[in-house]
């Protein structure tokens, strides 16, 4: 198994001694079968359970360590976030406007042992008219800061202004009016004209049946006299350097901008998007890797299934040759092996063949030999044929020959038969785009017909 390092060591080494521990292996999880069988079909040969413990295990550790960064993170909040006591001295507290409402559940508590919950929205208190009075005028002093925008001041608009309904720290509701809403609208959008525009704005003031004005007056800036920025300067002289000798495979870059140097340089966001891909990768990874791995596990079991006439057939034609089981057993392992050292691709099944030849010669016997090769592979029609192998040596079935003839034929029918259950399945999934060709050639066709007919 691979060695832990890190942080995640750490927790995973703590999870598996608790794990062993307090025997969790015994709590029954549901999947815990296909989870072995996907183990067994990926790692063969090796021992099941220490596998099994290593995945389980691996798992409660991630599961650990985003639990405790939540109940860290939650902590945080809660210190951070703690509110006073809603309740002091019999009294409900109430919250300020910027706060809003609030929902709480009290209790009652009667002397008889008796508790009633309840739950209840506290409205936030209202203000004195002393205090509006005194609020609005600080909301006059700072109008002109509030609804500046990006204009450097009033007296200099060339941008939209900040006319908002809301202002953080003041309770009003504000209703904004423009004399000259052609130029400045109730929403503060600009609207620049060919001479210079001074436009006075009206601020209605509105908490609950309080109310009260404030006045401002803003003058908007033509466009003729507005000063670039820097940016716009630089952009017009790249526009102008471009349309300067355009046959050149090459043109000058400004080299100054009112006075200033200009060194330029190329901003290089490979190793950025890199890392936003790579970053983006092994978030797929980690959420799709159950799913990948028992992907590859069916991959191996289909790869293993078609393989299983050609085994079966070489299999009868050693025994039909004069070979024992044994041999004829040894003897497909050993071709096998002796291809691939050749340079032959791997292939799960004869792996599995092969492994199960390598435990003959360690001396296990027949039968378990045979037994195991059946349950590692995990497909039906090889656990079949371990089965036949194993009666042959317990019982020495006179009729193997014929079991294993007919089991190849049988293997071939079947080979077939998913044969044109894929080539079935192909066409369907054709038929949507040779529908959508159909439409297209079908569109061709009619098109000249049907623009033709007003000619």
């Amino acid at each position: 198994m691979d060695r832990k390092k890190g942080i995640f060591g750490i927790c995973y080494q703590i999870v598996l001694k608790i794990y062993k521990k307090l025997h969790l292996w015994k709590i029954p999880v549901p999947g815990r079968d296909r989870v072995r069988a996907d183990l067994n079909q990926l790692y063969p040969g090796e021992n099941t359970e220490e596998r099994i413990t290593e995945y389980y295990v691996t798992k409660l550790t991630m599961s650990v360590i985003l639990l405790i960064a939540g109940i860290c993170v939650a902590f945080l909040v809660v210190v951070t976030g703690r509110e006073r006591d809603p309740i002091e001295n019999g009294r409900m507290q109430r919250e300020d406007y910027e706060s809003g409402e609030k929902d709480h559940i009290i209790t009652a508590k009667l002397e008889d042992g008796e508790k009633y919950s309840f739950p209840i929205q506290v409205i936030p208190r209202k203000y004195e008219e002393q205090e509006l009075e005194q609020m609005a005028l600080t909301f006059r002093e700072e109008l002109s800061e509030l609804i500046l925008g990006e204009n450097e001041s009033l007296d200099r608009v060339v941008t939209n202004l900040e006319l908002a309904e809301e202002y953080t720290g003041y309770p009003f509701w504000v209703e904004w009016k423009s004399d000259s809403p052609d130029v400045v609208d109730r929403d503060g959008v600009v609207h620049m004209r060919e001479e210079d525009c001074m436009v006075h704005l009206n601020a209605e003031l509105h908490y609950e049946e309080y109310c009260e004005t404030a006045d401002v007056t803003v003058t908007v800036k033509t466009k003729d006299i507005l000063q670039q920025s820097e940016k716009e300067l630089i952009e017009e002289l790249l526009r102008s350097a471009q349309l300067t000798d355009p046959e050149k495979e090459s043109f000058l870059l400004p080299k100054s901008v009112e006075g200033k140097k200009i060194t330029w340089e190329v901003k290089n966001t490979i190793g950025f998007q890199v890392l936003g891909g790579t970053l983006l990768t092994a978030i797929a990874i980690f959420f799709f890797k159950d799913r990948d791995t028992h992907e590859l596990a069916e991959k191996k079991k289909q790869e293993a299934k078609r393989k299983y006439p050609e085994i079966v057939q070489k299999l009868t034609l050693y025994m039909e040759a004069g070979l024992t089981v044994r041999a004829a057993f040894g003897r497909v392992a050993e071709d096998y092996e002796q291809a691939r050292n050749r340079g032959a691709a791997k292939q799960a099944a004869y792996e599995e063949l092969l492994m199960a030849n390598r435990e003959l010669r360690m001396g296990i016997s027949e039968s378990a030999a045979y037994e195991n090769f059946g349950k590692r592979t995990g497909v039906r029609e090889y656990i079949r044929l371990s089965t036949f192998l194993t009666q042959n040596v317990k019982k020495g079935s006179t009729q193997l020959l014929q079991q294993l003839r007919e089991e190849a034929k049988t293997a071939e029918e079947m080979q077939m038969q998913n044969a044109r259950k894929l080539s079935e399945e192909a066409s369907t999934k054709l038929l949507l785009p040779m529908m959508l060709l159909l439409l297209m050639v079908m569109i061709l066709i009619m098109y000249p017909a049907f623009s033709n007919v007003g000619v």
